[in-house]
Formats: C-alpha cells, structure tokens, sequence
C-alpha cells in the first residue's frame, strides 16, 4: 500500500533517542553493566533477549559499575552511526557502583542494541569502548488495542495489537490484517508483516517485506476497487479494517460507533526467552456492510451498520530462522453452518518510501531475473505449489548492500493472478470455499536478508516445510523374490524445492517432470537391500528402502551318461541266445557268417567280431560267426 517508509521507518526508531550537545568521555571515565533484571516472569536474569509488554509497564532494573562519574546515563545504541534510546537518566552513582531502580523498558523496545551506562546529561557521537555492557535484543507488545472512550456501546472494544519480534539478526512487526499503514502511530506495523535484516552493527536494512499478507479495506482498484476480503461476493472487513472504514462527519457517527461493529477479536502471544523469537494467534470476526451494494470507500449512508459475514478468520503467526523468517497461516472458519465462497487480495508492500520509485524488483515463478512493474501490471497466477516470488528493494544498487534488501514471498497455494497498484505494492489473488461447518487454510513463509542468494536459500526451505522432500518406491513389493539377477524399481519423488538428485541403488538416475522414475539394479544372491535416495534443491534429504531376494536357478542336472554298446562274451552260445545277449548288451546284430569248425559245434557261434570287451557307441553292429559243423 502506498507507503509508510523509510524516513517515517526512521522517525519511529529515534524518537526515543536523546539528543544533547555531544561530549566524549574522558579517559578517566569508565563504566561497566554487571547485571540487569527483567520484570516480566520467565526472563532470567542478564538474559540478553528481553520483551515489553507495554500494557503491562514491563521494567527492567540494571546494575553496574562507574569510574570518574557522579551520575550516569542508562542507553542503548544501535546503529554503526550510533543513535540511543535512553532507558534511565540521572542515576547516582555510590562508592563506584549504580541501580537504576525499576524503569519502564519500553523506551528502548523494538531494538537490537547496546547497553552502556555513559556520563550523566551527555551523548557519544562515537560510541566509547571505555562504557562496557552487553547487547539486547528487546520485542515488544501492545495488546489489546482498544476502540476510543466515548465510542458508545462499542467503546474499549479490543481491534486491533502490535507486535514487534526483535533478534539479533531480524526484525519483525505486525498487527491484526486489516490494520491499514500509519494507522497505529507510533507503531509502525500493518496488518501484515514488516521483514527487514539486522546487521552486526545493530543496523535495520530495508524492510524487503513490508505490510505482506494484509487485507486491508481498499485494493486501490488492483481488481475492480473492493474490500481485501470479500465473502460470497460482499465486501468484509476485520475490526481493525472495519474501524479504519470513515470517520464522525457531521452527524454521522465514526464506523467504530455503529451497531454490529465487530467486538471478538483475540489475541495470545507466546515469546522464548532463549532465542527471542515470538508467535501468536488471532481470532477475528469478519462483517459486512448492511447495505446490498458494495462501496469501495464506504461512508455511514451505504455502511449503517454491520451483520456478521459468517466466517472467522484465525492467524497464527511464527517467526524463525534468527527472526528474519515469518510464516503465516491463514484459516477460515464458516460460523453460521453454511459454505462461504472467500475472495482474498493479500496486499504486499516491497521496500519503504524514500526508495527511488521504480526501483523495486520482482522474479515471479518461471522467471529467471529480476524485473520492474507499474501500476496497473498483471503477472498470471502459477500453475503449482508450493512457489516463491524474489524480491529487491532496488534493483539497482549491488545485492548485499546493508542499506537494502533482498526477500521472498513463498505460498503454500497456488494463487490465481498478481496485480500491480504500484512499484512497490501488489496483490496477490487467492479464492477459497469454505465447508459448512468447515474451514480452509492459506499460508505464507516470509523471508528476509541482504542478497539474493541468502533469501533464495530461505525460500528453498520455506517450499520444502510445505512439500517435504519424498522418494516412494512403487515397485517391486518388499520381500520380493526373484530368479533374475536383475530388477527394476519404480517409483515417484517429490519436494517443495525441487528434486536435485535421485540416487537408486547407488546409480543416478534421471526423474521425469511428473516425479517419476524407474532404474534397473544387479542383484547379490540372498537379500539385497535397496535404498532410493532424494537430495532436494535446499539440500535436504529423503529416503525408502526395498528388500529384493534373488535365488539363482538350481544348476542343470547332470547328464545321464551316454549308453554304451560293450560285447559280451558269445563263443559257444546258440545264435539266438548270442542276438539276445548282443541286443541286452545294446549292441546289434551284424553280418552273420557260417564257418567250418571242428572244436565248436554246429549252429553254435564260434567269435564275434570285434570280440568280446570291446565298447562301442550303443546301436554299434556286432558281426558273428557260426559254426557249420565239419
């Protein structure tokens, strides 16, 4: 949305900062911060990460030592240029030691900083080394955000919360979705969250996501001029959207003194002390105008009064990864029993004012570089899911410049189309149906840092917590048992980042753009465990595993030995007991000779030829001689 940006980014930051003559310490002037004390339950002491929660007038007590002082000054300074908030001013100093007593942190909040007790009444135009004290990293709260006294019926109704996650790496401040920019001065949150890294110097970059995943009132005309939310074609708003509709006019009451102005909005915060890092959840009831015609900027005469939508939106929001990574998941809620068709414009806001317009730039799924939009453009919605769209804050100036930033907007659903409001501004189109009775859910992982490649490993990540890395193994079933000293698998593989590699059966193999595959592996006689192995584009990991059994083929007997024809012994047998004994013996029976012989009588054989013993091929023929008598 049009912009909040840098210089009233910068104005909020030092409006806590004192500013008299400068003056340096002098090398007798010493201190050192021993110890300091959070108020709010949970925090141990000297924790470097603190939190106020403003309503609740969160102190902090700080401890410590001073040389060559009569009085101190209690600040933290951020920045290489180096600008101080002050918590406490004034505090004597006894026998070398100050206590500044309980004092409201709130004035040092929403900074990463460094804590220095420095000479009474002065400030440093150059942080001194000779001021020792640690580095804090203090969030803030404020909840609930209440509608003004003298609202009526709807007077101290809760619409609206501000939230600012500080680490020593990022920084991130949101409120409820519809909260339109500049609307919560001094805070400077919208209804989406504001991104932008921290450097080691303690230095805020651009803030490269700014106001993403709001829905605001108005699409400044992006798709047709509408409310952000609309509910089976009607204009809704959340309290805090509802409450920014108009103002009192005349005797026209201000939008959050009508009946039916929202008054269910909730909000818990849970905030780790280890790590600095803060979630929340939001619930909040939605309505419409009690008018049949929807008004871009609605006015008490076509806004009367408000009727619930019949759907409840919840926001949990989370960040990580060093607090320069935000997801939020969007849930909607039917109230009333019936389906609810949603039309959602998430607005997102890239840099801050003060940027050179048109600076900005934008890589949007499928595309392979950075380019610059204008009011009016449209970019077409992807054809899949999870996706990430690279964003500069300013295209021109070197990535990894401190003074900018790089981030990345990544989805979980495929939204429908894109339209440009302006270079630094678009909405992101998504329509859902809700179940009666039910709900659906939309998220977004929000990520900041100084270059490109930083965010785009982010993003890689961001896409696999909504697709994990996956390998299946489809086939062959596990235990299998085969007789082939081969087999081939097949299966399907998937990941958010996508599919870097696919190693089966320690071979690479080639995955088709539907995830599929299939590789042939050898197998070891026995069981041959086989692990599929997928490396996704943020490097992670995913594997199945597959138990083959190969038993070779029993081998071929052996085989029966050849027959032999081999000659019996036939001298003096009857001829036809001689054929008998030669076909038993699987011979033949050859030419058949008659001879004279006085020893053998006639009739009877009297050799054979070849004789007997010797062995033949079986069918060999056997000549026989018979004897004729004298």
């Amino acid at each position: 949305m049009p912009g909040f940006r840098i210089a009233a980014i910068l104005t909020a930051l030092v409006a806590l900062a004192m500013a008299p003559a400068a003056a340096q310490a002098t090398g007798t002037q010493s201190s050192q911060i021993t110890g300091w004390t959070s108020s709010e339950a949970g925090t141990p002491a000297n924790d470097p990460y603190l939190i106020s929660y403003d309503n609740a007038g969160t102190t902090l007590t700080v401890t410590g030592t001073a040389v060559g002082m009569t009085s101190v000054d209690v600040v933290c300074y951020y920045g290489a240029s180096p600008t101080e908030a002050r918590l406490a001013a004034s505090v004597a100093v006894h026998d070398g030691t100050f206590n500044t007593g309980a004092q409201l942190l709130k004035p040092i909040a929403g900074h990463a900083c460094r804590l220095r007790a420095i000479p009474a009444g002065t400030e440093s135009s150059a942080e001194s080394n000779s001021f020792a004290g640690p580095g804090l990293a203090i969030s803030e709260a404020a909840l609930p955000l209440t509608t003004p006294s003298g609202s009526g019926v709807n007077q101290n109704t809760p619409y609206n919360f501000y939230l600012n996650d500080v680490t020593f790496s990022g920084f991130a401040a949101w409120s409820a979705v519809g909260t339109p920019p500049k609307s919560l001065n001094p805070f400077i949150a919208c209804g989406g969250p504001e991104i932008a890294p921290i450097n080691s110097s303690f230095d805020v970059g651009n803030f490269a996501i700014d106001c993403a995943g709001s829905l605001l009132s108005d699409d400044l005309g992006a798709f047709g001029g509408r409310s952000e939310i609309q509910i089976d074609g009607h204009n809704a708003y959340d309290p805090a959207s509802a409450l920014s509709l108009f103002t009192a006019a005349g005797s026209s009451p201000a939008s959050e003194n009508i009946a039916g102005f929202p008054k269910s909005l909730a909000t818990t915060v849970q905030w780790d002390p280890a790590t600095g890092l803060m979630s929340s959840q939001t619930s909040e009831p939605l309505v419409e105008c009690n008018w049949p015609v929807n008004v871009e900027v609605p006015t008490f005469a076509v806004c009367p009064s408000f009727v619930d939508s019949g759907v409840k939106l919840e926001r949990d929001v989370t960040t990580s990864d060093g607090g320069r990574v935000v997801t939020v998941s969007d849930t909607l809620s039917s109230t009333d029993g019936k389906v609810h068709t949603v039309d959602l414009l998430y607005d997102n806001a890239i840099g801050v004012s003060g940027d050179a317009d048109g600076d900005r730039g934008y890589e949007f799924p499928g595309q392979t570089g950075f380019s610059q939009y204008a009011t009016g453009n449209t970019v077409p919605g992807p054809s899949s899911a999870p996706g990430t769209i690279l964003v500069r804050t300013n295209v021109t100036a070197p990535d990894g410049d401190p003074n900018e930033a790089a981030g990345a907007i990544t989805f979980g659903t495929a939204p429908s189309g894109f339209a440009f409001t302006s270079n630094g501004d678009f909405e992101e189109h998504n329509v859902v149906v809700v179940p009666a009775g039910g709900s659906a859910r939309l998220s977004h992982i929000y990520s900041v840092g100084y270059s490109v490649a930083d965010v785009t490993a982010m993003a890689s990540a961001a896409q696999d917590r909504f697709n994990a890395p996956s390998v299946v193994i489809g086939s062959p079933a596990d235990g299998m048992t085969t007789s082939s000293p081969t087999v081939t698998l097949s299966g399907i593989t998937s990941a958010g980042s996508g599919v870097a590699s696919l190693v089966v059966g320690g071979q690479k193999v080639s995955v088709a753009p539907d995830g599929s595959w299939t590789a042939p592996v050898a197998l070891s006689p026995g069981t041959n465990t086989i692990t599929a192995v997928v490396t996704d584009g943020a490097g992670a990991t995913a594997q199945a595993q597959v138990a083959v059994v190969y038993i070779p083929p029993s081998p071929s007997p052996p085989p029966p030995p050849a027959v032999k024809c081999r000659v019996p012994r036939l001298k003096g047998k009857k001829l036809a007991t001689a054929e008998r004994a030669l076909r038993q013996a699987r011979c033949r029976v050859g030419k058949i000779k008659r001879v004279k012989s006085k020893a053998v009588r006639k009739g009877r054989v009297t050799s054979a030829s070849p004789s007997a013993g010797h062995t033949f091929p079986s069918g060999h023929k056997i000549e026989l001689f018979v004897s004729k008598g004298r």
